[in-house]
């Protein structure tokens, strides 16, 4: 009888694997399952509790999105309710927080038709749209600082590393999605749906997390052996904006999905709007303030010319949280 691994949060000191053979049925969910039902339990509020499960077929592994409240995402593509999805060796779930890398066994298909076929299948939902909030961060002088120790790349940039790994753990605890570290940047998202009150949600993780984060910077600038540079304090700028992106993983092993459209282009414009005399600063754009207004304090800044917009755009202050 042929197994299979399915390794819970990989390249984690929490990582632990599942084995499973060729016949049986994984349930995935929040809940414990009754006696005789093998299940694969995360405890998160964010999990169903029956979320999904993944058939060990005689001909393949699939996986099974079973209606659940916050979805299935199969290598940064969301999962149809309900439809059966093939798994390959490398394809990455994510379930809430947790990410689930599949090992299946090796399978021999029929002809090379079926192989070409389900090819086809597996880009399927390489790329698709979705409304998220997105948030951008970005070290304050961070050119500055490698000027002055361009004898000492390293140094900078292990330092940097050890910011964003804290930022990025910030992130995961809140639902987050890390989408990429590109030098002194961070970027994550926070999925939401077309429905107001799906928006609101992700908007405000998005807003609750960027002030958490804002404290954490604090706590880094303080420490020497995260950040050694008196002359140069950590402060991390970060801007947020909520709409239709295009998701879509670039390269078949890539496990983050890249985000691409207008609202990408916006928030990264968003950023650079903050100004050396308000290092730290958190700033959002219309959207996100209008879904996150009665769960947190704003200070309106202004309408501001922003490249690539016809129009100015109202941009505000993310102070705090409503008591």
């Amino acid at each position: 009888m042929r197994t299979g691994t399915l390794t819970v949060n990989p390249d984690t000191p929490e990582s632990y694997i599942v084995e499973l053979a060729e016949g049986e049925v994984l349930q995935i969910g929040r809940k414990p399952a009754s006696g005789g039902i093998k299940k694969l339990v995360l405890p998160y509020p964010e999990v169903s509790g029956q979320h999904s499960e993944i058939r060990c077929k005689t001909e393949g592994w699939t996986i099974i999105d079973a209606g659940s409240t916050n979805g299935t995402m199969l290598n940064g593509g969301r999962l149809t309710p309900g439809k059966e999805y093939h798994l390959h060796s490398g394809d990455r779930v994510k379930i809430a927080q947790y990410e689930l890398l599949v090992n299946p066994p090796e399978f021999d298909h029929p002809n090379q038709d079926n192989d070409n076929d389900d090819s086809q299948d597996r880009t399927q939902f390489r790329i698709q749209m979705m409304n998220a909030t997105i948030l951008v961060g970005d070290i304050k002088g961070f050119t500055s600082l490698m000027e002055d120790h361009a004898t000492q790349p390293m140094l900078v940039m292990e330092a940097a590393q050890k910011v964003f790994d804290n930022l990025n753990d910030e992130i995961n605890k809140n639902y987050g999605q890390l989408e990429k570290i590109a030098g002194d940047a961070i970027m994550a998202y926070w999925q939401g749906n077309d429905a107001k009150s799906g928006g609101g949600l992700s908007a405000c993780q998005a807003c609750f997390t960027a002030l958490k984060l804002k404290i954490l910077t604090l706590k880094l600038a303080a420490d020497k052996k995260v950040w050694p540079f008196e002359n140069h304090p950590l402060m991390l700028d970060m801007a947020l904006a909520t709409g239709p992106v295009a998701s879509g993983n670039l390269g078949s092993n890539a496990s983050n999905p890249a985000l691409l459209g207008d609202t990408a282009n916006l928030v990264f414009r968003l950023e650079k709007l903050i100004g050396d005399d308000r290092p730290g600063d958190v700033i959002v754009e219309g959207a996100t303030y209008e879904l996150a207004k009665d769960n947190f304090k704003f200070d309106f800044l202004g309408q501001f010319n922003v490249k690539g917009r016809q129009k100015p755009v109202d941009v505000y202050r993310l102070i705090a949280p409503l008591s």
